[in-house]
């Protein structure tokens, strides 16, 4: 059964929150550790900044969160699927919910590191436009990516 793209209601924020960390922590390791973020510290930021700033949406797997995008008309600043979950197509499928409500091009930024998430975007037609550092408490060195609906897929 294929999961389900729905806006995130208030009830799913823990939910949503625990994938976001889980991703993070599964994904970069390294950061994550520097970073030493408590639980509440997450769930502030999670609910306070990227929930006020952008479209939540999570992918539901039978009521359960197994994935989130948060965005802003034309970026992406957050896409994170639950650890095991990956290569499923629920990046894929959030990512088309990005795409399908923007003008018709995207922009998001990962860190250079995270060659997985570098895959995805590549093989969703992102193209890397800028490599640079992401901004304090991070300093990691990053990417940005930009796809535009008129490009090659």
């Amino acid at each position: 059964m294929p999961v389900e793209i729905v806006e995130m209601r208030a009830s799913q924020l823990l939910e949503a929150v625990d994938v976001w960390v889980r991703s993070r922590w599964d994904a970069e390791p390294w950061l994550e550790d520097r970073m030493g973020y408590s639980d509440e510290q997450n769930v502030s930021f999670f609910r306070d900044v990227i929930c006020e700033r952008n479209q939540v949406w999570v992918a539901l797997d039978e009521e359960r969160v197994v994935g989130v995008i948060a965005f802003d008309g034309d970026e992406v600043d957050q896409l994170h699927i639950a650890p095991g979950r990956q290569r499923e197509g629920i990046g894929t499928a959030l990512l088309e919910k990005a795409k399908g409500q923007s003008s018709g091009r995207l922009h998001l930024y990962t860190h250079q590191r995270n060659e997985r998430a570098r895959r995805f975007y590549e093989k969703s037609g992102f193209i890397a436009v800028k490599f640079g550092v992401s901004p304090e408490p991070e300093r990691e060195p990053d990417v940005h990516y930009e796809w535009r609906a008129s490009a090659p897929r």
